[in-house]
C-alpha cells in the first residue's frame, strides 16, 4: 500500500463557466489518475504508457533520486502527450531507488499551455513489507503517473514553453537534487520567447539566451537535471522543421537550461509523432521559412539560419556542409552559362559602428562567393558588396533599453542574392 498526497488544480474547475468545462476536462483526468495511486495494485496493469523496460537509449545525465517535475503539452500543434522510453526509465529509477535511500520523492505534472499550471502532484512512499508488495506499489504509482501524463490537456490558448519550464523548476527545488523533464516541440508562442516573431527561429542561440538573461527571463533550474524531449517534433497544422532548424532549436533550449543553472542537460533524440490532441484551445502556427531558391531576375535572401547563416560576429558559416547544400543550386545556375551573373549584398544588424557593420557584411558576402567558387562557379561571375544596416527593408532591431532584439537582428543579417535575368 502506498501513502501519498494529491493536489487538485487551484479549484479552477469550480469557477469555470459552462463554456469552459469541456476544455477543463483534461485537468480532471490528471487529478483522477493521480488519486488512483492511493489504491494498491497487483502490478498487472502497466498502464499509462510505462513499459517494463528497455528499448530506449539511456540518458546522458545521471537522474537523482529526488523530486521530478514533468512539463508536458497536451496542446495544439504538438503530438499527444506521452513519455519517451528513456524518460520512463528515469521515472522508474527514481521510484525504485526511493526505498533504498529512504526518501519520498514528489512527482509534479505541469500542463504546458498559454498559462502553465500544476495539473497535479503526488509523493511516492511505500510501507511494503516485502519485495513483491514493494514492486506492486511501484507499478501502481507508475501506472497512475503514466495515465496522468497521457491525460494532460491544454486549457489556455498558445504555448508558454519557457513558463512551463520555470514552473517545473520551482517544483523540484528543495534539499535534494531534482529532475525537470520537458516534453514539447519547443515552439513557444508567448513573450518573451515568441517564435512568431520574424527571425527569432533563425537567431543564434547565444543571442536569444543573452536576451533572456539580460531581461531576467530565465527560469530557475539551479542544481536540477534537465531532460529535453520532443524538441522540433510538431503536429499539423504546424509546418515541420527541417534538420538545421531542429538542431538550432535544440541548441537554444539546451543553452537556456544551462544558463538557468541546470547541473546537467540531457537531450532525448527519440522522435515524437502523431496527431495533436483534439478539442483543445488554439495555438498559433510558427512561420517556418522555406530554403532559399534561385529564380533568374528575382532577388532572394540567404537567411541567418542554421543552414547558411554565420557564427556571431564572424564570416564563418555555422554549418559549412549545410551551406554547401543550400548554395549548390546557385553555383549550378552560374555554371550553365558564362554570361550569367550573381550580385551578392551583405547586410547586418545595427551593432557597433557603421564601418564595422559594412566590413562584416562585406566579409560575409565574400564568404558566400568563396563557397560558390569552391562549388565550381567562376569568380568573374560574382560581385560582392556590404552595406551593413543601411539597406531598404531594415527592421529596427534595438529595443527601448538599447539592447539588441534577437529576432529583428537575425532578420537583418543576410546576404541578398540577385541573379541575372
Amino acid at each position: 500500500m502506498t501513502t501519498r498526497t494529491a493536489a487538485p488544480r487551484d479549484g479552477a474547475a469550480s469557477r469555470r463557466t459552462p463554456r469552459h468545462r469541456r476544455v477543463g476536462t483534461g485537468v480532471a483526468v490528471v487529478a483522477a489518475a493521480l488519486l488512483v495511486l492511493s489504491a494498491c495494485s497487483s502490478g498487472d496493469d502497466s498502464g499509462g504508457g510505462f513499459g517494463s523496460g528497455g528499448g530506449g537509449a539511456p540518458l546522458s545525465c545521471p537522474v537523482p533520486v529526488g523530486p521530478m517535475a514533468l512539463a508536458v503539452s497536451g496542446r495544439a500543434n504538438s503530438p499527444e502527450p506521452g513519455l519517451p522510453t528513456s524518460v520512463q526509465q528515469a521515472a522508474i529509477s527514481v521510484v525504485a531507488g526511493a526505498a533504498d535511500q529512504k526518501v519520498a520523492p514528489k512527482f509534479t505534472v505541469v500542463d504546458l499551455d498559454g498559462r502553465p499550471t500544476v495539473a497535479g502532484s503526488d509523493t511516492y512512499k511505500t510501507d511494503a513489507g516485502n519485495a513483491i508488495a514493494a514492486q506492486d506499489d511501484q507499478n501502481a504509482f507508475l501506472s497512475g503517473l503514466g495515465k496522468a501524463i497521457s491525460g494532460v490537456r491544454a486549457q489556455s490558448p498558445e504555448a508558454d514553453v519557457l513558463g512551463a519550464l520555470g514552473l517545473a523548476g520551482r517544483s523540484v527545488q528543495g534539499s535534494r537534487p531534482g529532475t525537470v523533464v520537458l516534453v514539447d516541440s519547443g515552439l513557444s508562442t508567448v513573450a518573451p520567447l515568441d517564435f512568431r516573431q520574424q527571425g527569432l527561429l533563425d537567431a543564434p542561440a547565444a543571442d536569444t539566451v543573452g536576451f533572456l538573461r539580460d531581461h531576467q527571463a530565465l527560469p530557475n533550474l539551479t542544481g536540477a537535471t534537465v531532460v529535453l524531449a520532443g524538441l522540433g517534433d510538431t503536429a499539423a497544422p504546424q509546418t515541420p522543421l527541417d534538420t538545421a532548424q531542429r538542431t538550432e532549436l535544440v541548441t537554444l533550449w539546451k543553452g537556456i537550461a544551462q544558463a538557468s543553472g541546470a547541473a546537467c542537460v540531457a537531450v532525448v533524440d527519440e522522435p515524437r509523432s502523431g496527431d495533436a490532441p483534439s478539442d483543445v484551445p488554439p495555438v498559433s502556427t510558427v512561420a517556418v521559412p522555406p530554403p532559399p531558391t534561385i529564380t533568374p531576375g528575382k532577388a532572394t535572401a540567404l537567411p541567418d539560419d542554421g543552414s547558411v547563416g554565420f557564427k556571431p560576429d564572424t564570416a564563418e558559416f555555422r554549418d559549412r556542409e549545410a551551406a554547401r547544400g543550400v548554395l549548390t543550386p546557385f553555383a549550378d545556375f552560374l555554371k550553365q552559362g558564362p554570361t550569367r551573373r550573381l550580385a551578392l549584398t551583405g547586410t547586418s544588424a545595427k551593432a557597433g559602428t557603421l564601418a564595422s557593420q559594412v566590413e562584416l557584411s562585406s566579409q560575409r558576402a565574400a564568404a558566400v562567393k568563396a563557397l560558390l567558387v569552391e562549388l565550381g562557379a567562376s569568380p568573374d561571375q560574382i560581385s560582392t558588396t556590404g552595406v551593413g544596416s543601411q539597406f531598404p527593408g531594415y527592421v529596427n532591431d534595438v529595443g527601448p533599453d538599447g539592447k539588441q532584439l534577437p529576432g529583428p537582428a537575425s532578420t537583418n543579417r543576410k546576404v541578398i542574392v540577385v541573379p541575372s535575368a
